[in-house]
């Protein structure tokens, strides 16, 4: 009995539906280069991985002030500091917690990460007209030991922020401008304690700009290396490993939404005698033709174009049924024949043509993301065994496993 037949349908279903971050990889689907929100995503990741670090180190320095200055302060006083530094803690920790529950999508990235600075302000504001306040009357002695305390408090601020450009220098502004006010205008002037506080202000904000640079070569290396994990390096589309990720994603997002998942994989027909023929330079130099034919072809959003090994191709497409599907693998096959390329002496077609296998699969308990890959293979083998230049389908996902094995049986 007869399980795969030919493709028919030119059409395709074009439903949209709302964006779900999840499945969704962070470079382009195209694979030619990397979305500008990778690096903001690591940044903002970044800030909030270790972000109950400097709130809590924060607030034992606010305790340490508050210990070193016990003598000279009221009840009252030693409340609305100890209330403003425990509210400010508690804030940034259930805002920490927050964004490491959810799942935060590309376009609140920008938003998450002004929180954070923007908590970070306002605690340094706290401290810079907190401190001021608290040690105004106190002894010259115990002031410095305050604005060690205080600088102290700044620097625990620092390798988050430093990272982040000008939010570091706004939170020096806004934590040291007050201290600074007072050691030179205040009853008891401190010049050379506002000398060591400048200083420290400047060595802060070079050290800052040095950390920054570090950081963002770092980040840069970081993503090309994530990059080049993920693509292949000869035709720039997806690799192996991006397209399992990828398919991992897409097939939970629609068990959830309840939609199908299609693939497409096609292979360059009698390529080995091509190759043999021209040589390898010129067998890479077909493969790059037809991936960007596929590239320029296949380029709606969250679709994705693959090369799954030696000139056996994917194309993934989300939320499509097996006649979308069918229809896009046959628009790959006529792209490549307009191509119009030699093939080797001795080829069945004188040009170089594609064959392809089509399946779709609305997942469920029964099946696994696998049995899609297998069931497209499946039908691959048998359009190879059809003659070639052409495209087949799967209706049977439950049978493609074992019909698979005994094509690559028969074909080996």
């Amino acid at each position: 009995m007869n399980i795969l037949r030919a493709a028919g349908s030119r059409s395709r279903s074009r439903a949209q539906v709302a964006d779900d971050s999840a499945g969704q990889g962070e470079f382009s689907a195209s694979g030619r280069g990397v979305s500008a929100n990778t690096y903001l995503r690591r940044q903002v990741v970044d800030l909030y991985r270790r972000g109950t670090v400097p709130a809590l180190l924060s607030l034992l320095c606010a305790c340490g002030l508050v210990a070193l200055l016990w003598k000279t302060l009221s009840g009252p006083a030693v409340g609305l500091w100890f209330g403003a530094h425990g509210l400010l803690a508690a804030s940034r920790l259930l805002l920490v917690g927050r964004f490491n529950r959810e799942r935060v999508g590309d376009g609140l990235l920008l938003r998450w990460r002004a929180h954070y600075v923007n908590a970070a302000l306002v605690t340094g504001l706290v401290w810079g007209i907190g401190s001021v306040l608290l040690v105004a009357r106190a002894p010259h002695v115990l002031q410095v030991l305050a604005w060690v305390v205080l600088s102290a408090a700044v620097l625990v601020e620092f390798p988050a922020l430093a990272r982040q450009g000008r939010a570091f220098a706004w939170l020096l502004a806004a934590t040291l401008g007050a201290p600074l006010a007072l050691m030179l205008l205040g009853p008891q002037p401190l010049p050379a304690g506002a000398g060591a506080l400048l200083l420290l202000v400047c060595s802060s904000a070079l050290a800052g700009l040095e950390l920054r640079r570090t950081y963002i070569d770092g980040l840069q290396m970081q993503v090309e290396f994530a990059r080049l994990a993920r693509f292949d390096q000869l035709t720039g589309l997806a690799n192996r490993r991006h397209f399992e990720e990828t398919l991992a994603g897409e097939w939970q997002r629609a068990l959830r939404l309840r939609g199908e998942v299609a693939l497409v994989i096609f292979d360059v027909d009698e390529f080995k005698p091509y190759n043999d023929h021209y040589g390898h330079p010129g067998g890479d130099a077909c493969l790059r033709r037809l991936a960007a034919a596929a590239g320029e072809l296949v380029h709606r959003h969250g679709d994705l174009v693959v090369r799954l090994g030696g000139e056996e191709f994917g194309v993934l497409l989300p939320l499509t049924p097996a006649s979308g599907a069918s229809a896009i693998a046959d628009l790959l096959r006529q792209a490549v024949e307009n191509l119009r390329l030699p093939h080797a002496p001795g080829a069945t077609h004188p040009m170089v043509t594609i064959s392809a296998g089509v399946a779709s699969l609305r997942p469920d308990s029964r099946y696994r993301s696998e049995d899609l890959v297998q069931a497209a293979d499946a039908a691959l083998y048998q359009a190879k065994r059809a003659g070639r230049n052409c495209i087949m389908t799967a209706p049977e996902i439950e049978q493609a496993s074992p019909v698979a094995r005994r094509l690559r049986e028969a074909l080996h």
